[in-house]
């Protein structure tokens, strides 16, 4: 608990980042997402392929359950497991078969592929979420993205080692504070079918108050110090005092054993 300047926390104090998941208007958001450059084409989702200039021909096709779409011109095509730029090089190679005016280095054809209706991926967001369970999610979602789908996260759960399980191993952990304080995306990454999404128990809970842009409650991860802590808090205001009041509740295994009863 930090006590700075002369300022009163309010009562009902501020867990700091969870709103985030849950202030939401009831508009499918995610609906509007952009295609990232590492999606995986997989069965379900739906491929429409264009060609104009010389041949004109639009097509739309479902990934079946084997990973495969089929043209009664070109044969069947194996697009499962591919990006969006690696299934345009490997459909205009094989249309290219047949189709020979997309060849050359001055084709009169062009192909363009898009994307129609896709699938969507269950994932399980287990521990201290809202809601746990299994969610049939948005193909494109992230982390962040995800938990909003699922209801976001309780206050007794951590939002600095968001643990992403897949193949039942830990994929991946991520801090959340890098993306809500710095706007830092790098390790919010695209959720997979059958991924586990785990939120622990928080290990940290810091009341922040009085003279500081955004009094609330934070968490710390290890090492970190309490200027650190500040600037979460959103820092200093012009009328705070040089002097930080720091209670600390002692753990339990260091408690007196008189203090227990």
């Amino acid at each position: 608990f930090y006590n700075i300047g002369n300022d009163t926390l309010k009562l009902n104090p501020y867990y700091f980042g969870y709103d985030f998941f849950t202030k939401r208007d009831t508009v499918g958001f995610w609906e509007n997402l952009s295609i990232p450059n590492n999606y995986i084409l997989g069965p379900g989702d739906e491929i429409v392929i264009s060609l104009w200039g010389e041949t004109s021909l639009r097509q739309t096709f479902t990934i079946s359950r084997s990973g495969k779409i089929y043209d009664e011109k070109v044969g069947i095509l194996n697009v499962a497991g591919k990006t969006i730029v690696q299934a345009k090089e490997y459909i205009l190679k094989q249309f290219g078969r047949i189709y020979s005016t997309l060849n050359g280095q001055n084709p009169s054809t062009f192909l363009d592929i898009s994307l129609g209706s896709l699938k969507s991926i269950n994932v399980n967001f287990v521990g201290e979420v809202a809601f746990p369970g299994v969610y049939a999610i948005h193909p494109f979602s992230n982390v962040t993205t995800g938990l909003i789908q699922a209801g976001g996260v309780d206050t007794t759960g951590s939002l600095r080692s968001i643990k992403i399980k897949r193949n039942n191993q830990v994929f991946k952990k991520v801090d959340l504070y890098d993306y809500l304080l710095k706007g830092n995306l790098s390790e919010d990454i695209q959720l997979k079918d059958q991924d586990i999404v785990l939120i622990e128990i928080r290990k940290s809970t810091i009341t922040i108050d009085s003279s500081v842009h955004r009094p609330g409650i934070y968490e710390s991860s290890e090492g970190e110090t309490i200027k650190q802590l500040i600037q979460y808090a959103g820092g200093l205001k012009a009328n705070a005092s040089n002097t930080v009041n720091i209670k600390r509740i002692t753990p339990i295994n260091n408690r007196d054993a008189k203090t227990l009863n």
